[in-house]
């Protein structure tokens, strides 16, 4: 098993090497994402396949593929969402916080994919980040992946939420899908870079309009998608 796990990393840096090469060559004329798209679910599906994880999914029969979602979800692992990409079919991007930019390869990748930067330290340059995220849904048919946590968990139960993600659902009228990952914590906690190997899941419940919705109802909407997380991970078992 320890073996595996340290093969696992060397293919997770390998991985990541070769995917945001590509990434950064193919994001000059990549106009719309679409290569980005297929090669990200060829680096994560190859990250799982080496540590031995299973990715399964449950609950897409209630979306529709042709719609933007804001996908929000209880954050456990750095594999979550490798997981979200693999296996959601939409063209997924996400909030990152401008730090990782200077990763090398790996954050010019994420400029290159189009992901939506944000600087947690300054509101002005936040609020900007927002407004980005709309003209990219608007221009390119994204929709968002959201942790409304802000960051991964150290319990695996869920923490408080942000209110970015749900100021941009509000502002744009795109529906809020409540996600419920599970099992990811386990495989690969906050305090290790080894990777276990196993089975995560993922469970899409019903999206929630947010039409009705405006920012002095925000903790109203933010109050129903946390209830709607949970209530995804009572039905597996899972305790928030």
């Amino acid at each position: 098993m320890r073996i595996r796990s340290y093969i696992a990393a060397l293919v997770v840096i390998l991985d990541t090497i070769v995917a945001g090469t590509l990434v950064i060559v193919t994001g000059f004329f990549d106009f719309t994402g679409g290569i980005y798209d297929l090669i990200s679910i060829a680096w994560s599906s190859t990250i799982f396949f080496a540590a031995g994880i299973k990715v399964t999914i449950e609950g897409l029969e209630h979306l529709d593929k042709d719609t933007s979602y804001i996908f929000m979800s209880n954050h456990l692992s750095h594999l979550d969402t490798p997981a979200f990409m693999a296996k959601l079919p939409f063209k997924i991007r996400f909030f990152t916080k401008k730090e990782l930019l200077n990763i090398p390869i790996f954050g010019q990748a994420i400029y290159m994919g189009k992901h939506i930067i944000i600087d947690r330290k300054n509101t002005e340059k936040a609020k900007r980040s927002i407004n980005e995220a709309k003209k990219r849904i608007r221009k390119y048919g994204f929709s968002v992946l959201v942790f409304p946590e802000g960051t991964r968990s150290k319990t695996g139960k869920m923490g408080d939420f942000k209110k970015g993600g749900f100021v941009l659902a509000i502002e744009t009228g795109i529906p809020i899908a409540p996600i419920e990952i599970s099992g990811s914590f386990k495989l690969l906690p906050t305090h290790t870079l080894l990777i276990k190997s196993g089975a995560i899941h993922i469970k899409v419940g019903n999206p929630i309009p947010v039409d009705t919705f405006n920012l002095e109802k925000k903790q109203e909407l933010m109050d129903r998608v946390r209830s709607g997380i949970e209530e995804l991970g009572k039905e597996d078992g899972v305790s928030s």
